[in-house]
């Protein structure tokens, strides 16, 4: 049993490609949900893939997947863009 890296609900099934959080319905089964989820690794990924995925946040086929059990966007990562967006919007303000 695991947790919904978005918001936090439990996950009492396995989960598969298509699988979407019952709460939040955003997919599961992608890199950013993943345990090995590393964008400093090559190809964003600590395990050996020989096919990069280049959309992080969709669905795939990994078979190395593992849901993480870290919380994906946290508060402080959400909060740093928001303000990068903020001092981009101020400087272009006329």
């Amino acid at each position: 049993m695991a947790n919904c890296p978005y918001c936090n609900t439990v996950i009492d099934s396995q989960v598969y490609h298509s699988t979407e959080c019952p709460e939040c319905k955003k997919v599961l089964h992608c890199c950013t949900c993943c345990t090995y989820y590393s964008p400093e690794s090559h190809y964003g990924c600590k395990e050996s893939i020989s096919d990069p995925v280049w959309d992080k946040a969709s669905a795939n086929y990994c078979d190395y997947f593992r849901l993480t059990d870290k919380a994906v966007g946290n508060k402080k990562d959400n909060d740093r863009a928001q303000k990068s967006r903020d001092a981009l919007s101020k400087l272009f303000d006329f």
